[in-house]
């Protein structure tokens, strides 16, 4: 029955054309598998992450050489907050591994050991962030999504499940803006609210996501620090029903933000939200997005009184970086909600 229920599975995967998320699906456990070791890599070279990222320079790498890397997984996308990847670290950095397929966290657990042989695979560079891939036939993206189940079987190999990875704490703005710790699981403590977001809403979310002038309405932090704060959205992001429930609620107006037409919408869409946080005084004071997808199954969880108020709190996730090409963005990805902490 398993067997059949991975084969529909697979065959979903191969139908669905365009998408941007979906929220998470349960699983029964797999069944049994190897657990693969060093001794089965013995005909290979092994390299550190930071060995493999260092062969990207400015353009995609496909690997010809018989390489390999051993980490431990770091993140689950059993919350619904991460798509199709999952990124695994050593003790020399951390990669986002662009595995393609859903419900990761059934097959690779947290501080589960992989080993993933690179040979045929890519290297690529999204928005300041290197990752692993597969080639992309796709100009606008230097790596693809690992989908194919054999290319998955012959490169991807799960080890010994260990204890999970814990978080490297950063404590200088400096540690956060160094590229070597970007993919880590991390922790920042001291954070603060800014009441400043940025999420991009379409009319029509089925037309032109392109259309930025016609179809897009930025809610952003350059307008929000004029006077419109946080455009009163404070949950961790919005679901598709939620943001339903904005739009049929006559009292609600973005406070105030008069650029939001209500009655264009032609629907609602799940929106992924960056709400902005500032690091402690002692780190350095930095902005910094915490970002939510809206297929989380906290996106419509409200942001605790408390932060809101602007009492400091710790978070611990996974630091992710994305340069716009008019600002570099620091951000950083929730597991779940056991990853925010207010001090007692």
């Amino acid at each position: 029955m398993n067997h059949i229920k991975y084969i529909a599975v697979a065959v979903f995967a191969l139908l669905a054309v365009s998408c941007d998320e979906f929220p998470p699906v349960n699983y029964d456990d797999p069944q049994p598998y190897k657990v693969y070791g060093d001794a089965d890599f013995a005909d290979s070279r092994l390299v550190t992450i930071a060995e493999l990222k260092e062969m990207y320079r400015t353009s995609p790498v496909d690997i010809s050489e018989d390489i390999y890397i051993k980490a431990q997984v770091v993140s689950s996308d059993q919350s619904g907050n991460l798509y199709r990847t999952m990124y695994i670290q050593d003790a020399s950095g951390a990669i986002e591994l662009k595995m393609g397929t859903r419900n990761l966290y059934n097959d690779y657990k947290l501080g589960q050991w992989i080993y993933v042989r690179c040979q045929d695979l890519t290297l690529g560079d999204y928005n300041g962030m290197v990752g692993l891939g597969y080639r992309s036939h796709d100009p606008k993206y230097e790596t693809a999504y690992i989908e194919n189940q054999y290319i998955i079987d012959t490169h991807i190999f799960r080890g010994e499940t260990d204890d999970p990875v814990a978080p490297l704490e950063l404590t200088s703005d400096s540690q956060v803006k160094d590229k070597a710790n970007f993919g880590r699981y991390v922790t920042l403590k001291g954070l603060t609210y800014q009441n400043l977001i940025f999420v991009i809403l379409y009319y029509d979310p089925d037309g032109d996501h392109q259309d930025y002038q016609g179809n897009c309405v930025f809610l952003d932090e350059e307008s929000g620090a004029a006077g419109y704060g946080n455009y009163g959205i404070d949950t961790w992001a919005i679901s598709k029903n939620a943001f339903q429930a904005l739009l049929d609620d006559p009292q609600f107006d973005f406070n105030g933000f008069d650029e939001v037409d209500k009655s264009r919408f032609a629907g609602p869409y799940s929106y992924t939200v960056s709400q902005y946080f500032r690091t402690s005084p002692e780190m350095g004071g930095m902005d910094l997005q915490i970002r939510t997808s809206g297929y989380a199954r906290f996106a419509d969880t409200q942001i605790d009184q408390r932060i809101l108020d602007g009492e400091p709190f710790n978070a611990t996730g996974i630091l992710t970086y994305y340069n716009s090409g008019s600002e570099p963005n620091y951000q950083f990805t929730l597991l779940d909600l056991g990853g925010i902490e207010i001090p007692e």
